[in-house]
């Protein structure tokens, strides 16, 4: 007659399994914070310089970060490896690696701020 595993022991199996194999299909759009402060004004006078910081709060490394906005502009130039149009969203930091707790800023001038809201990623495993 084969041995049976008691419930509690399926369930702490189930549990350090799960643990040992990483979940990264828990982190999502939701899992990042975007944050706006105004710097001051432009060279011009006219335009706010606004700082971005985008945070993982996930507990896995994420990576192809797009962002939704309507209508974004900046009155200087944004560095495209750090926000740039994709189809229709932007692409941040390239596509690449922002670790867990990891933190990633840029600066836009305009005369207000825009919505930007995280759309897509692509999770690690962790």
């Amino acid at each position: 007659m084969p041995m049976k595993m008691d419930h509690a022991a399926k369930v702490v199996f189930v549990l350090l399994f799960l643990v040992l194999q990483g979940r990264s299909d828990d982190c999502g759009p939701e899992e990042i914070t975007v944050t706006q402060t105004t710097e001051g004004r432009s060279s011009n006078g006219l335009d706010f310089i606004i700082a971005v910081q985008i945070v993982n709060t996930c507990s896995c490394t994420i990576r192809n970060l797009h962002m939704k906005t309507d209508g974004f502009a900046s009155s200087t130039p944004v560095d495209p490896s750090s926000f740039r149009r994709d189809g229709d969203t932007y692409l941040v930091f390239d596509g690449k690696p922002i670790h867990s707790n990891g933190k990633f800023g840029f600066n836009y001038t305009f005369d207000h701020t825009f919505d930007l809201t995280p759309a897509t990623l692509t999770a690690d495993q962790c």
